[in-house]
């Protein structure tokens, strides 16, 4: 039995992204970061772990080439939860991103 559905999904594709994805770094932008980045964590130099919006999502931070780097574990945490890891990636943003 086929059943009623009384809101079929569109067959198109969205114009404007999901508030969720609004930000985030497409698969291109990542490989563009981790290959300028060398794969290592900009700060202390370890392998990557994941790639950091320097102005976060949540403050209308983007997800282009020059908003994010390469950050290993330590250093992603550090510059969430202290004041000076936070002013640390905007400054590096400032001499070598922009």
């Amino acid at each position: 039995m086929g059943g009623f559905n009384p809101a079929p999904k569109p067959q198109h594709r969205r114009r404007t992204p999901k508030r969720g994805a609004k930000g985030k770094f497409n698969t291109e932008t990542r490989n563009t970061i981790i290959e300028r980045d060398g794969g290592l964590c900009v700060k202390c130099g370890r392998s990557y772990d994941d790639i950091h919006h320097i102005v976060f999502k949540s403050q209308g931070g983007s997800g282009t080439v020059d908003n994010g780097v390469c950050v290993c574990r330590g250093c992603h945490s550090w510059a969430h939860t202290s004041n000076e890891g936070r002013r640390w990636f905007e400054g590096y943003r400032m001499r070598y991103l922009i």
